[in-house]
Parts: structure tokens; sequence; C-alpha cells
């Protein structure tokens, strides 16, 4: 049985113990050791003490095991900055974590290893303990924050000294310089017996002055932990990283020296090697996937006879999906369908959608969904936008389309289940194509519009490794497995059940299982049917669940966890009531998924930016605000092609969206003083009333508190004081007199017989009238 590289053990309802478990090579991190341990800090991140300990008397941690890369899978650059990221994640995890951290240091805490232990909040040392940061000696670079922490903690010179030279700091030198809380005997004892102490004071006093700490001494630590990565991936493409592999394998060990290079001791710390630096008797790695073509071949050749595709009873296979896929691609190309050529679809939910992407794709085409609701004049701005060459659309949409008099004749094409023209003839017009066309990842593989909530709907241009980099996004924050089965309501023009559902399936090997529409009275049915064990909600979705009658089914399901905006106010009634978590996120359609939950959360917190992507909140203006103060979301990204690359066919607003070489999300939010991110709401859902900026999400989230309301839209209509007065609307507004504050109580409320959605359930408030209603005075409240 392989061993366990990190164990987590309970040692009472508010200590855990996280212990590095590869005594062997002196506990030195392993590809295997950094996910294990990221994923037991985030696991754990809402205890209120967490002792980190090496396993065995030698060591605390040696650093990076050079006998292991950390890019496993590629050994490229990529998958090395990835890594580098999770190593940051360490000190994140520890230094910026609610929690109180005790490292246990008995023996070597060596480059990785030393960062981990002085990102705790107290450093216990053992007689052995040693420091060192090997890295400048060898040819590498820091990337845990070190070179800003190790400043404040020994002062310049001596963090220079330190750093440059790579010399041992023995344990009585650690204790003098400040690199030690402690120097004893037994530093695990010592360290239980710490905890069990500063378990009994209050958790807020804690969690909070140790934050305020760490604001006040290191307020720049993500802008230096960027710096970092960048430093490090430079200096690993130098021949001095690469020489530091081979003058390892060429040591041998010595009894009384330094050199243990068994045991790993002279690695640097938490590299992995560059592609051309891992030693030549590594085995060959596959390529990285960074488009939607190589990772379902990939997934066709690993996977064939698992499950891919879930839907209305139906199961469909990686294999029997590529036989299908080929097929429709052959017809397709037939047809004349080639590289950068646009397929409009307007389907409903089907295995055939997705089919249809996968072959297009194949083909270097674009692929564009688009919504299934729009009609008249909006489906003519839609379908134009997107001037596709052909259109395949259900029979129910046949004639929609034809009346846009853009796609029609011999370019429209009609999917029928038991038809022998349309879409079925294309599956036997043309020979199979079994193998993809090449792309690049910023070759683009989709158009997917905006919701048009609040104005026109946009095409944004997609790119295949957009969609990769949110899948795996995704499978990363929700730790998503490959025997999951990711259920998803939602219509596959929309981000949820492509780039959120499909892809991360075909990453995984696991299934994706898709739903004909949202319906409140079969959701927990058809969770049951499909052996869900993931699902995601949106807009009010979460809340109509959570009015229906409590049930005694409301357990008998296999859902392990689901993820969503927004998390509402009685998220842990519902998590308590269906016995699963609520993991939330923002992002949108422009934006992908640059916030994500990173452990407990503050209440109304989205979550944290994630590494490699920059967020920054500003006025009017596009100045920095400072924190706790609502502004504008704009974002950057490391990656290139982490965002969308723009509107098709409009330069105009394309510019605007990124002006100042900025994403203009449209968005409102604030940050507080920890990274935590509160979304506000969209620019044009902020009402402004009596000198105050209305937040209308939080109005209809008041409202929604209300046992008899289902739905609600909060907007803003012109002032006027004719007042028309109807018992229900005034029944609900004198609630609200007595449940919200005042700048929040509206003037005007209407009650309709249906609110419409769009079928993300998102409102649309866009349309909605701003006469009727009953309006009130709320200065005689």
């Amino acid at each position: 049985m392989t061993q366990q590289t990190v164990l987590c053990q309970s040692l009472g309802p508010d200590i855990t113990r996280i212990t590095l478990n590869r005594p062997e090579a002196l506990n030195a991190i392993n590809a295997d050791l950094l996910e294990s341990l990221v994923a037991a800090l985030r696991r754990h991140a809402s205890s209120k003490i967490i002792i980190i300990e090496g396993a065995g008397p030698r060591s605390f941690c040696a650093g990076e095991d050079l006998k292991q890369t950390l890019a496993p899978r590629t050994g490229t650059a990529e998958e090395l900055r990835e890594a580098f990221v999770k190593l940051q994640d360490i000190t994140r995890l520890t230094s910026s974590s609610s929690a109180i951290v005790i490292a246990a240091v008995q023996g070597f805490a060596i480059g990785g290893g030393a960062e981990i232990a002085l990102a705790a909040d107290f450093v216990i040392g053992g007689p052995a303990a040693k420091y060192r940061f090997p890295e400048v000696p060898i040819g590498h670079a820091a990337t845990g924050g070190i070179t800003l922490r190790l400043s404040q903690m020994v002062g310049l010179l001596k963090a220079k000294e330190l750093l440059l030279t790579g010399r041992w700091i023995n344990a009585q030198e650690a204790l003098k310089i400040g690199l030690l809380s402690e120097l004893v005997d037994d530093p695990k004892h010592r360290a239980y017996e710490l905890a069990l102490e500063l378990a009994k004071l209050p958790s807020i006093s804690l969690s909070a002055s140790k934050s305020s700490l760490e604001r006040t001494v290191f307020p720049n630590m993500e802008t230096c932990l960027h710096d970092e990565v960048n430093v490090a991936n430079y200096c690993f493409a130098q021949s001095d990283a690469a020489k530091a592999f081979s003058d390892f394998a060429a040591r041998k060990p010595k009894v009384n020296g330094t050199a243990h290079g068994t045991n790993g001791i002279v690695n640097g710390k938490e590299h992995g090697a560059a592609k051309d630096s891992i030693p030549q008797s590594a085995p060959p790695s596959p390529t990285k996937m960074r488009d939607i073509n190589t990772a379902l071949d990939h997934a066709i050749e690993k996977f064939p006879t698992r499950t891919f595709l879930r839907f209305q009873g139906k199961d469909v296979t990686f294999g029997e999906f590529h036989s299908r896929v080929s097929k429709l691609a052959g017809g397709l190309r037939h047809i004349g369908i080639g590289p950068g050529d646009r397929v409009l679809v307007m389907m409903r939910n089907s295995v055939e959608m997705v089919e249809i992407w996968m072959a297009v794709n194949r083909l270097g085409a674009v692929w564009v969904p688009i919504n299934v609701e729009v009609r008249s004049v909006t489906l003519k701005h839609v379908v134009s936008a997107a001037a596709p060459k052909i259109a395949i659309v259900d029979r129910e949409f046949q004639s929609a389309i034809a009346g846009t008099e853009v796609v029609g004749g011999t370019s429209l094409y009609v999917n029928e289940p038991n038809g022998t023209d349309g879409l079925q003839a294309l599956c036997t017009s043309g020979s199979e194509v079994n193998s993809s066309h090449p792309v690049k990842p910023s070759t683009t593989a989709a158009f997917l519009f905006t919701s048009g909530t609040t104005g026109k709907s946009k095409p944004c241009i997609l790119s295949h490794e957009y969609f990769i980099l949110q899948a795996q996004t995704l499978i990363d924050g929700c730790e998503l497995r490959q025997d999951d089965v990711l259920y998803c309501p939602f219509p596959l023009f929309h981000a949820d059940a492509t780039a959120l559902t499909t892809i991360p399936a075909i990453l995984l090997g696991a299934t994706a299982a898709l739903s004909a529409r949202f319906s409140v009275s079969r959701f927990w049915d058809e969770i049951r049917d499909t052996g869900a064990t993931v699902y995601d909600f949106m807009g009010a979705t979460l809340a109509m669940l959570h009015k229906q009658l409590p049930s005694p089914s409301d357990r008998n399901h296999k859902i392990r966890l689901a993820w969503g905006v927004p998390i509402p106010s009685w998220a842990p009634q519902y998590e308590e009531r269906f016995g699963h978590k609520l993991i939330t996120l923002y992002g949108s359609v422009e934006a992908s998924l640059p916030v994500f939950q990173d452990g407990k959360l503050p209440l109304g917190s989205c979550g944290r930016v994630r590494p490699g992507r920059h967020l920054r909140i500003a006025d009017d203006g596009d100045e920095e605000l400072p924190p706790n103060t609502a502004g504008h979301l704009l974002l950057r990204s490391d990656a290139p092609n982490a965002f969308f690359q723009g509107y098709f066919n409009d330069p105009q607003n394309t510019a605007t969206a990124f002006r100042g070489l900025w994403l203009h999300t449209g968005d409102l939010a604030k940050v507080d003083e920890s990274g935590n991110v509160y979304f506000l709401g969209r620019v044009k859902d902020i009402i402004r009333r009596r000198g105050e900026n209305v937040n209308a999400a939080e109005v209809e989230d008041e409202f929604l508190q209300h046992s008899d309301v289902l739905m609600a839209a909060a907007y803003g209509v012109p002032h006027s004081w004719n007042a028309k007065e109807k018992v229900d609307e005034q029944a609900l507004w004198t609630w609200a007199t007595e449940h919200m504050a005042r700048f929040q109580v509206p003037s005007v409320i209407e009650i309709v017989p249906e609110i419409r959605r769009t079928a993300t359930g998102k409102i649309e408030k866009h349309g909605l009238a701003v006469d009727g209603g009953v309006r009130f005075d709320g200065r005689k409240s």
C-alpha cells in the first residue's frame, strides 16, 4: 500500500496535527507531498490551532527532493510554475490563515522546509534544529515569500548573508536571531502543550490579532510572492539550475558531512526541474493539455469504456462519443466547415449538442451556442452578431432562425431525434474524421454570449485554453475526482454546463450528468437518478430548493458538495438540512474564475483572488481604493488565455472592457485587509436613494427571508408621491421597515405573477417597468 506523504490527526475539537510523512527522505517535498499538504491546510482551515511537524527524529522538512521533479506530468515550465504557486499557497494558508499555526522543528529545515516553518505563528525548535537557505548557491530562487519575511525577522543585512551564502544556522543561533520562538528538548511535545494553552483563548481575539500583525508587517506579501515566482522561473531556465540536478546525482552520501545525497538534504528547496533539467533517466511525459481537442483525445484513449455523458437515463462512454463525433465531424467537413468557421447552434440540452461542439472543435472551427429563449429582434441581433456559416437547430426553432434572414436554406440544419435529414444526414455524408485539426491554446473554440440581464448580449471570444483553465480551477478548488458525477441543470450555452461540467469530466475521466432544464420539483430525483456527487447552483435556484418543504429524503443522495453563486446568509441551514457543503466563487464569461473560496470565509465573502490573477478595487477614474471600500472590480491575469479575448466584431466595447490594461468587469466589490473579496452586484444594480447607494442584491436577499417570497427583484424607479395601497404590498413594506436598514426599504413594491429569469437562473431586470406597484413614503416610518 502506498504510504501517505501527509498525515492529519485531530487532537481535540480545536487542534489538528499535520505531519509531513517522508522520514526516509528527511520529509523532502515531492509532488505528492506538496499536493497533499496544500489540500490538508485547506481542509483544516477552520481549525483553531494547527501543528505542523515532520515524521521521524532527523528532519522537519528538507526542502524539495531533487530526485523527484515537482513537474512529473509534463516537465514543462508551465507545470513547474503551477508547482511554485502551490508552494506559495502553503505560505498563504499558514501566515494568512485564521488558525494559529505552530511548527515543531526537530532537525533539518532546509529551503522550502525553512519557509514552511517560518510562515508559522510559533516556531518551536529542538537541539538538532538546523536551518539553511541553499537556493542561491545552486542557481535556484526562493518562492515562499521568505525574501520578504526573513528580512523582517532577522534584519536586512543578516537576511542577505543567510540567503546569499546558503550557510547552515544551528539551533542556538536560530533562537538568538529570531528564527525560533522557543528552544526545547522535545519540540513536538512542547508544540502540543502550547496548542492546548492557546486553544483556551478566545478564537476571535487570536485570529484578529494575528491578522492585524501580519498585515502590518507584511502588507506587500502578495507582490513579493508574485515577483518570486517570476524570478524562480527565470532561474530554472538557466544552466546553473540544470547543473544542480546533475551535481546532486553525482554526490555520494557522507556520514558526517553535509552532502547527504540519498536523502536530499542538499536540495535547494521547493523547486521541480524545468524541461531541460530533468535527469536523463526520467521517463517521457505526455504533452500538457492546453486545448480541448488534446484533452478529449487523451480521455478517449485512457477511458474508452468509462461513462462520459449521462442524460435522461442514457449513458454514453468516451469511446461511443468518439465514434459519433468522428462521423459528425466528417459530415461537417463534407459541407465545407473548416478552421475558423462559425457554427451556430440553437438547441436544448442533449447529447447531440455536446457532440456538435466537439465535432466543430475537432475541425478547428468555432462553436456558437445561443440562448433558446430569445426571439424576434433580440434573436436577429444575436445571430447577426455571430455571423455564422451554418446553423444547427432543434425543429422547434427552425422558423425562428429562418425568420432572422441571417441563416437559412441550405445553411440551416435541423435536429430531429427520429429524422433522416438535417443533422442525422450530416453523420453519414462524409468520411469519418478521427484526428483533430492542430490548434493553439489561443485558438478560438467557442463564442458564449453575455447574459443580457442589463443590456444587449455580446458574443465573447473564448479560446481552447480558456475552457481548460476554468475547468482546472474548479477541479483544484473543489478537489474533484475521477469517480465524481458532475450534475448540471443549466443550459449548454452557458459556462456552467460547458467549461465547468463537460470539460472537467473530460480532464478527469469523470461523468457529466446534464439535465434538460432546472426543475425544483424534479431536482433531487434527478440527483438520485444520475448518482450525482457534485452539483452547481446559481441565481435563485438555491433559494427555490431551500423554500421546498422539508422531506425525509432530503439527505437521500450521494452529493458531497455543491458550488455556485451567490452564497446566501442561510447557507449553514441549507448545508445542515441537505448534508453537504456549499462552495462559492466569483466569475463571469469575460473573466472566467478569478476568485475562489479557499477555506472558511467571512460572512458575505465570495473568496480570495487566485494565484496568477490580480484584482483592483477602483473608483470611477480607475484609481485604487483602500480596503473595505466599495468600487469597480478590475482584473488582470498572468496566463494569456485566462480571460475572454474580446467581443466578436466589436472593437469599441472590447477596448472599453480592457481600458488601462485592466479588465473592467462591470461589477462592484470590496476587499478587506485579509484579501477576502465581497461581490456587491452589477454596477447597474446599485440604486441611488436619499444620498445612499442601495445594493439591489442585498435588498433582494432580505426579502427572500420572508416565508412567502419565492423570488425578488429590486430596481430603481423615478421618484413620485402618488401612493395607492394594497394590503399585500403594505404588509411586505411594513415587514421591510422592521427587518431592513432604513435606506434599504423600498419606496415601491409590486407583486406580480412572475419575474422573468434567464435560462441560467438570473433575474432579468432589463425591461422591467418603472411604473405600477404601490408606493410608500419612508419619511413617515
